[in-house]
């Protein structure tokens, strides 16, 4: 079943038109790798450090931000990839890019799908990553636990929506670029906050 999933997966990226980085803004990519194993296909996530000074110990994709000496976005992910779970790219393949989003911080976030032939042999870098962790599919279409989470930005309260996998709390940036991906395979949610 997955192959097929992998397979719809391909083709809604060939038709699909990203609507590209936003050009007047600090740049920034994130890869998501999925692989199948045992039936089922895995997203790879990860949970950041919690002495980061940005974002610690929030659920995020491997990716950061764009440097001088990085010749793409694709480059900037894999680079980040690499030093963040010591990816390597000749076991993956990028198959398209998602739609980017712009940060609450005002960057510009440009998602990459990577599909892997296999679960990756992957280590988190101590200084960037508290772990990581493999998401199934099934999770998001058998019903995932969703709560709610009161944010405080601008001076503005909202509530979001946080998906709760196993110790993972999944939201923010890194749930609408999930949700955007899953968007691919036809998988939608109800929730309403």
């Amino acid at each position: 079943m997955p192959l097929k999933i992998l397979t719809t997966l391909k083709s809604k990226l060939d038709s699909y038109s990203p609507n590209g980085s936003l050009e007047d803004h600090p740049q920034a990519a994130v890869l998501i790798i999925c692989y199948e194993s045992e039936g089922e296909l895995f997203i790879v996530m990860t949970e950041r450090s919690k002495n980061l000074p940005s974002h610690p110990g929030e659920v995020a994709y491997p990716g950061g931000k764009r440097e001088k000496n990085d010749t793409s976005l694709i480059q900037t992910a894999l680079r980040e990839a690499s030093e963040e779970i010591d990816l390597d790219e000749s076991k993956i393949k990028i198959i398209g890019e998602i739609d980017t989003l712009k940060s609450r911080f005002g960057l510009s976030v440009t998602p990459f799908i990577a599909v892997a032939n296999e679960k990756l042999s992957l280590k988190a870098n101590s200084n960037e990553v508290e772990d990581i962790f493999h998401i199934p599919l099934s999770f998001f279409t058998n019903k995932p636990n969703i709560s709610e989470k009161v944010t405080n930005y601008k001076g503005e309260t909202f509530k979001t929506p946080v998906f709760n996998f196993e110790k993972y709390k999944i939201w923010g940036l890194t749930l609408a670029f999930t949700i955007n991906f899953l968007d691919l395979l036809d998988i939608k949610f109800d929730y309403d906050f």
